[in-house]
């Protein structure tokens, strides 16, 4: 009986899901419409994107450190050092309280002449009976200085977890070690303007980190917003590879997608070298705007030429100039983005040189 109600609410939502035609004939009707379009860099990947649409948003997860590069991206102002000790300061400060399951947490180291700039947190974790005990825990918080340019990037470190207990020593060797590796990384991220042909991962049009081997833990995600005022118009997508061993964790991710496989038609299309399939959707309430995700066919785990991707986004065709809303359609739109979407020249020599 329960799959009975899933499967009817699932064929009522078909009512409002509308399978996608053969609509290979977008990549024409922008041209002949002269739709105006920008690439964008991201990742290891580019797209084409309608000229009002920008970065709102991209978060990064490598082996070494997290950054989210719209929001950490800082224009050089005098007070900025001082500005990001006090920030920091008041991140790690629900750790220090009494009361805090971590008190007893504190600085234990700050270098403010370093490029990038360092401060390292350690969390108490010996209060209570938390799995945790068994583990000195450092977070690590970083603000890296590009001269030419006199701006400045926000990073956070990937958390430092080493067994208890350890001599001094040697807990103080085994951080800074990791430390070493982190700061090697962040000072790999340099300013590189989009187009170019370079290795590694685009992180906007401006910024590029390369870090000189395969990335084990490369994940990133990205969305795109219109600039148009009340527009809804967005594009979201999320890259991750997963290592050998990590099968179940990748197919909970993509059961959903093959659950509208079940149920509903759809297009295959081709993102970034792999196929998949396009599910599109009208609006009730707006009938110029299209709602789409695309789900990748095949995933395969340790293999970055085929990482899971989900893209998701919706166009609206009132973003275009008043004289083109009746010639382009929401979903000529969607498989023009969709298409668009390829592995950038020469990201993949990280793949082709270093993959077993």
């Amino acid at each position: 009986m329960k799959w009975f109600k899933a499967a009817f609410l699932l064929f009522g939502m078909a009512f409002f899901l509308q399978g996608c035609t053969h609509m290979g004939k977008s990549k024409d009707t922008m041209i002949t419409n002269k739709i105006q379009t920008q690439k964008h860099c991201f990742g290891r990947y580019e797209v084409e994107l309608p000229e009002y649409m920008f970065m709102r948003s991209g978060n990064y997860n490598f082996d070494n450190f997290y950054l989210e590069i719209v929001q950490s991206l800082k224009a050089g102002r005098p007070t900025i050092e001082k500005d990001w000790i006090r920030y920091i300061k008041s991140v790690i400060a629900p750790d220090m309280r009494k009361d805090s399951i971590s008190a007893g947490s504190k600085i234990v180291h700050q270098d403010m002449k370093s490029n990038p700039r360092v401060i390292v947190e350690y969390i108490n974790t010996t209060i209570g009976n938390s799995s945790l005990a068994r583990l000195y825990m450092f977070s690590s918080f970083y603000l890296k200085h590009f001269p030419e340019r006199n701006e400045w990037l926000l990073l956070n470190g990937g958390s430092i977890e080493l067994p208890r207990p350890l001599p001094d020593d040697q807990l103080r060797q085994q951080v800074q070690r990791k430390l070493d590796a982190q700061m090697d990384d962040i000072n790999k991220i340099i300013y590189k303007p989009y187009p170019h042909f370079a290795p590694g991962f685009c992180l906007d049009n401006e910024y590029h980190y390369y870090p000189g081997r395969l990335e084990k833990n490369e994940s990133y995600s990205i969305y795109w917003h219109s600039k148009r005022e009340g527009s809804k118009t967005f594009l979201s997508v999320e890259v991750k590879t997963y290592l050998k061993g990590e099968e179940a964790d990748m197919e909970s991710r993509v059961s959903k997608g093959k659950l509208l496989q079940l149920f509903f038609p759809s297009t295959t299309v081709e993102v970034g070298g792999m196929k998949g399939e396009l599910y599109t959707s009208r609006d009730k309430s707006n009938p110029s705007a299209r709602e789409f995700q695309w789900i990748p066919s095949h995933v395969e785990t340790g293999n970055h030429m085929k990482p899971l991707i989900k893209i998701a986004g919706r166009f609206d065709t009132r973003d275009l100039p008043p004289e083109l809303r009746d010639k382009v359609s929401g979903e000529e739109l969607a498989m023009w983005v969709l298409e668009s979407i390829k592995m950038r020249k020469g990201a993949d020599e990280d793949i082709q040189m270093f993959a077993q």
